[in-house]
């Protein structure tokens, strides 16, 4: 049997009316507002939200070192809400890596084994598993402070993976280092996840981390969860603006005439009447906006653009719309659009060199309808 089985059937964390409260000068403040929330066993579950949303707090909740005002959390059906944290089978990989200065990489990959009594041959034993997971073996006698950041943060996965947990935890752990490091640790983390079939509850403010890792996403606000889906449906399907707009690029265009019906919204936006995809709650809002990801929108010269410059008015309407800023990325070229719907943000990939549209021209600006969402304002 292998350690993904398992831990198939194991892993299983529920939140059930999560509330944490702080007393300060100002009054209490609420960092998470009554929250539910639960995990699949040997699910890449991820919190992500802007700084104060209440993220870190949940996961500290969950770790055992904040206790909840109220409410309760439950690990396999077992109620964790009052246990310490060296009672929970959970290990936690913290964003400062929290190795001990004065022992080996060796030693602090083994401490959590001795804490447990384990016999001197079983420490060895799964301490040269754990760094071998990790191509850690031929550091074993080094101290910390002789690694590079990469390396302290494998130790400190190590010493969560030879805890044998049944839920990693995870506090921002790769913010303290450079891009592509850590988009490389990122890469060995969901490896690692997935060949141990663990549970793994993550936070992070980064999207793109949130977006690669994930299963599942949980969006935080102010507290509260504002949805919860898998990467695929918080980008083309979020369901709020703050969703919309934290995750990603976003173009939110004024539409007029709107009508909903059967999850379909009638539209006119860009000159033409158009039905698109609504999310849930827009039949009853009062206003709407029509989201496009800048990849979405479609951009060419304007064919009639000189008889539409010798009109009498300066505004430009319907799918015509002047570009205010050409920005060559390289692999993309970025511009954005003045539209009477708003200006529109979009971005052409692997542009021709020759077909680079410059800053003044008039353009025409569509999107497929499948690439529209219509959201609540």
């Amino acid at each position: 049997m292998t350690t993904a089985d398992r831990h198939h059937d194991s892993g299983r964390i529920t939140l059930t009316n999560l509330v944490k409260e702080f007393a300060g000068r100002d009054g209490v403040t609420r960092a998470v507002d009554d929250i539910d929330l639960e995990t699949q066993p040997g699910e890449f579950l991820t919190l992500l939200g802007p700084s104060g949303c209440g993220k870190t707090t949940t996961l500290r909740m969950v770790a055992g070192f904040e206790a909840p005002t109220s409410g309760q959390i439950l690990l396999d059906g077992a109620d964790m809400t009052r246990l310490t944290p060296d009672k929970r089978p959970m290990a936690m990989v913290f964003q400062s890596y929290a190795l001990f200065p004065h022992l080996s990489v060796f030693d602090n990959v083994a401490y959590g084994l001795k804490l447990k009594k384990m016999s001197k041959e079983a420490i060895a034993e799964a301490v040269e598993s754990a760094l071998t997971s990790m191509d850690l073996v031929k550091l074993a006698h080094r101290a910390p402070n002789q690694l590079s950041g990469g390396q302290q943060q494998r130790v400190a996965l190590a010493r969560a993976m030879v805890m044998r947990p049944k839920v990693l935890l995870f506090d921002e752990p790769l913010s303290n280092l450079d891009a592509k490091l850590r988009v490389q640790m990122r890469t060995e983390i969901r490896s690692l996840q997935q060949r141990m079939g663990i549970t793994a509850l993550y936070v992070t403010h980064d999207q793109d981390e949130a977006m690669a890792l994930s299963d599942r996403i949980v969006v935080m606000n102010k507290g509260r969860i504002e949805q919860v889906g898998t990467p695929d449906e918080i980008y083309r399907r979020p369901a709020t603006v703050f969703v919309a707009d934290f995750i990603g690029s976003a173009n939110f265009l004024d539409p007029t005439s709107v009508s909903v019906v059967d999850g379909i919204g009638r539209v006119d936006v860009l000159g033409s009447q158009r039905e698109l995809p609504a999310a849930e709650g827009a039949a009853t809002a009062g206003s709407h906006v029509v989201l496009v990801r800048p990849e979405s929108v479609q951009v060419r010269h304007a064919p009639d653009a000189a008889a539409i410059e010798a009109a009498p008015t300066e505004s430009v309407s319907g799918s015509h719309g002047r570009i205010l800023r050409t920005v060559f990325y390289g692999s993309v070229v970025e511009y954005e659009i003045d539209t009477d719907a708003g200006t529109i943000i979009a971005e052409v990939a692997d542009p021709d060199p020759n077909g680079i549209l410059a800053e003044g021209e008039l353009v025409e600006v569509d999107f497929p309808r499948s690439r529209g969402w219509l959201l609540p304002a």
